[in-house]
């Protein structure tokens, strides 16, 4: 087979658009409608009119007339029709992978009455988002790069991490390119963007973690309400004439209650079609794996209890699953990282064990940061335990060769100092990621990098007492995930070039034969 290159995987992907969505109706089908009529409510009217508004948000003509043309600004018209096609294209695809997903949960909870999924705004939202991106993506939208859409939509990047896996598993005609490019978009969201300030995941994480909303609420990172149809459809001034007619004459409106409102179905210990339980390991005990929810779970009202669960809440299981997601990104990038500096395997059961321990103990650490910041500073932080000879500059000079590395990871990261800081400095701040080691992590990690040092002696009840929330303790040295064979990733974003990972790894670094002793301070940042 020849290799595809940027021209040919353009046309896969726009000869997909064309002969599989194109021809679809722009409307539900006739199964959709009777999952939509079977709710408790019939839903028809008010699907339908969301998503005229979402799309209508999303694509707007003022959005693209420099995508379609920059020297004929005249030519409205033809701006008008080609926004109104990507529209359709969207909403199209919305609907087929919809009925899927409704085939399938159906399945899971042995019938047709979906009303906690599909009368929660929330999830539409998500879907159509995840819908038109698909669109944007294959025609190269520009002016409207992600993550646009969700500003449009009203939703967070927490909200869509939900439904990316769910949307590729349920729509398997997508071409490979469009599966690579939801899958990089979903590193994005759990890397950095859930855990940025304003992210939905903190309302779940506070209901989940008590222990933590006071850390939460002192830095401002809980999310605002969800913006009602009524106030995007004012901000855009939106008008559903270029929509097709809804399917019948009732127009009762969806009250935007999402927020507030209980879905009247509890959580399960179900399959969840979102996540395979058999890919993801829990976030901070390895040996456990997680009984997952079914999909309309995951979008319940974080204080519903899960009554199959013992009194769990639909925000702990949910925060369970994003915990799963995140361990297994970060072993991806710890193994990645450590075979290009050469570490020994042992030291990256180390790092990986500590990453582990930090989600779990000092959760804290992970807020409005990025979590490459915290897996640098934990193998600096291993490394030095180890007794290793291997400096911070090394570690981001190899960073700089990772496929994900940004600059402002390692120059700018997030701290907030308290009142009384050591170095005088008060409120929000950036530093360098050395400064961040020596003034906030190693504060916050030193015991648990003693714990994980060649030193620790193993004592099986000792802090059993400090077990927080529903989250279990991490064992002492976590074994590393057996994670499977990745596909080629993409190195470049300009360029269409795959690397596929290393079979194995190179001959350790030497060790001094100086016992192990507690993390010190490191050295000056280096010059980058």
């Amino acid at each position: 087979m020849a290799p595809s290159t940027p021209v040919s995987t353009a046309m896969t992907t726009a000869k997909w658009l064309r002969n599989t969505v194109s021809p679809l109706p722009s409307r539900p089908s006739g199964e959709l409608l009777r999952f939509f009529s079977a709710c408790d409510k019939d839903l028809t009217d008010d699907i339908a009119h969301r998503a005229g508004i979402i799309l209508g948000a999303i694509f707007t003509s003022s959005s693209f007339g420099e995508r379609i043309c920059t020297s004929m600004r005249s030519a409205s018209r033809m701006d008008a029709i080609w926004t109104e096609q990507r529209k359709m294209e969207a909403l199209k695809l919305y609907y087929r992978v919809l009925e899927s997903m409704c085939r399938a949960e159906s399945q899971i909870l042995s019938g047709n009455n979906l009303t906690s999924l599909l009368s929660n705004e929330r999830f539409h939202r998500c879907m159509i988002a995840c819908s038109a991106e698909l669109v944007l993506a294959t025609h190269k939208t520009v002016t409207m790069m992600f993550p646009a859409v969700l500003e449009k939509t009203g939703i967070t990047a927490f909200d869509l991490s939900k439904v990316i896996e769910g949307f590729v598993r349920h729509e398997d005609t997508l071409p490979r390119e469009l599966k690579r490019h939801l899958n990089s978009l979903e590193e994005r969201l759990l890397e950095s963007m859930a855990w940025e300030k304003g992210s939905s995941m903190y309302n779940s994480l506070i209901v989940a973690r008590p222990a933590l909303s006071v850390e939460i609420s002192r830095l401002g990172l809980l999310a605002e309400p969800m913006p009602s149809l009524d106030a995007i459809a004012a901000h855009h001034n939106i008008s559903l004439g270029g929509l097709p007619p809804l399917p019948f004459q009732k127009q009762e409106r969806l009250q935007d209650k999402d927020e507030v409102r209980s879905p009247k179905r509890a959580c399960t210990e179900r399959r969840n079609v979102l996540v395979d339980s058999n890919s993801l390991r829990s976030p901070v005990k390895d040996i456990i794996k997680p009984k997952l929810p079914p999909l309309q779970s995951a979008f319940a009202s974080p204080t519903r209890p899960n009554p199959a669960a013992g009194g769990e809440t639909c925000a702990e299981t949910g925060i369970g699953v994003f915990f799963s997601k995140i361990s297994k990104l970060a072993a991806i990038r710890i193994r990645s990282l450590c075979e290009r500096l050469q570490l020994p395997q042992q030291v990256l059961e180390r790092v990986y064990s500590l990453v582990q321990q930090i989600l779990s103990q000092q959760t804290g650490l992970f807020f409005n940061r990025h979590i490459d910041q915290i897996i640098l500073c934990s193998i600096y932080g291993v490394a030095k335990i180890s007794q290793l000879e291997l400096s911070f500059k090394e570690i981001i000079f190899g960073y700089r060769k990772q496929p994900q590395c940004k600059p402002q990871v390692f120059r700018s990261v997030y701290v907030h100092w308290p009142p009384r800081s050591r170095n005088g400095k008060t409120g929000e701040d950036h530093v360098d990621i050395i400064t961040f080691y020596n003034e906030v992590f190693i504060p916050a990690v030193k015991s648990l990098l003693v714990e994980v040092g060649p030193g620790a002696s193993a004592s099986p009840k000792k802090k059993e007492e400090e077990k927080v929330g529903p989250f279990p303790e991490s064992p002492r040295l976590a074994r590393f995930p057996n994670l499977p064979d990745m596909s080629p990733k993409k190195v470049s974003a300009t360029h269409n070039v795959y690397v596929s990972p290393l079979r194995s790894s190179k001959a350790p670094r030497a060790t001094t034969r100086a016992s192990a002793r507690a993390p010190t301070r490191s050295r000056a940042p280096p010059r980058t």
